[in-house]
């Protein structure tokens, strides 16, 4: 899972970027983007690491894409900056909170940006596509069709309205998955403002699941050794941090789950599309497990909290034995037996 972090230049962008991932913003790379990993924080780790004393702890992991940041004022070349994020899975739009900015003027300033990157894809597509349907090659009419969808996108785009607001069926979106339409892409709004501000009414009425943090502040705290972040944070009145919240978001944005396995040699987090099945799970792990999947034996996280202890758990037959098709659950334990 990769998520493009974009805004306007000064931001806080890349400073938000330093505090999620631990990555050093590179100038070297500030024209082609540079890629963090970002740990996400997850409790339930500590419980199946208490229960097993692996010899390892691997939690789960986003990529995210420090990307160039955009020019305001003027188109520009910022429709090639926007194209770095055009595979990533989502966009974590970046806004600026402090010295008398208007986040809400510029997260709108910012969709138009998006707006006009993609019309410009789209207007490539339609002209092609209408030059090769008036040929009648043998896929004419696969074209045609495509063509009908993408007249409706560019339709919507010019009058300022994102892809994903048409609900495009998964067979209509097939053709134009490669060129990652950053209208259609899930979002996540964070407003880099000055600690306790929060969102203004402005931007929520725009963004209404908008967050808030200071950054830069945060970034300082957490370079801190614990004992005293724990009372800088109590003097600054900050109860908690932001860098979870926004992870989390990141997930539930794009629709990943997170599923475990558990036992002595590690304790692991895997990312998961929401929906997803056995198999599918079990090719995160390894191909092979998915080609030779013959069951998975799944234990629900919150009933393993209630029975306090692997033997508990094993007296009250809390492990399901699933087939392939079994959707797997945000939190589920697993155990997958293969015959390969």
């Amino acid at each position: 899972m990769r998520v493009g972090l974009v805004g306007f230049a000064g931001s806080g962008k890349s400073t938000l970027f330093h505090l999620l991932t631990g990555a050093v913003p590179d100038p070297g790379k500030v024209h082609s983007g540079q890629v963090g990993v970002a740990v996400l924080e997850d409790s339930r780790l500590d419980f199946l690491a208490s229960l097993h004393n692996p010899k390892k702890i691997t939690p789960a992991t986003v990529e995210f894409l420090d990307t160039p940041g955009l020019m305001p004022g003027s188109h520009g070349d910022n429709p090639q900056r926007l194209a770095l994020i055009r595979e990533g899975d989502a966009l974590l739009i970046v806004l600026n909170g402090f010295a008398g900015a208007d986040p809400a003027a510029e997260y709108a300033a910012f969709r138009e940006e998006m707006l006009f990157a993609d019309m410009s894809v789209v207007t490539n597509r339609a002209e092609r596509l209408e030059a090769s349907v008036k040929k009648h090659r043998p896929d004419w009419e696969v074209q045609e069709k495509e063509l009908a969808t993408v007249r409706r996108i560019l339709s919507a785009l010019e009058e300022g309205r994102s892809v994903a607001s048409l609900g495009l069926s998964a067979e209509e979106k097939k053709p134009l998955r490669s060129f990652g339409l950053l209208t259609d892409k899930p979002q996540v709004v964070v407003l880099n403002a000055p600690q306790g501000e929060g969102v203004p009414d402005a931007l929520r009425a725009l963004a209404p699941d908008a967050l808030a943090l200071d950054a830069k502040l945060e970034l300082e705290l957490v370079q801190l050794e614990p004992a005293e972040r724990e009372v800088f944070m109590a003097d600054l009145g900050v109860a908690e941090l932001g860098r979870a919240r926004i992870i989390r978001a990141a997930y539930d944005a794009v629709g990943i789950i997170t599923f475990f396995t558990a036992g002595e040699p590690e304790v692991r987090g895997w990312n998961l599309e929401r929906g997803g099945t056995a198999v599918d799970a079990a090719g995160k792990i390894h191909t092979d497990l998915a080609k030779g999947f013959v069951r998975a034996e799944v234990t629900a996280y919150d009933e393993l909290v209630a029975a306090g202890s692997i033997k508990e758990a094993k007296n009250r037959k809390i492990q399901r034995l699933e087939g392939k098709d079994y959707i797997v659950k945000d939190g589920d334990v697993v155990y997958f037996r293969s015959a390969i």
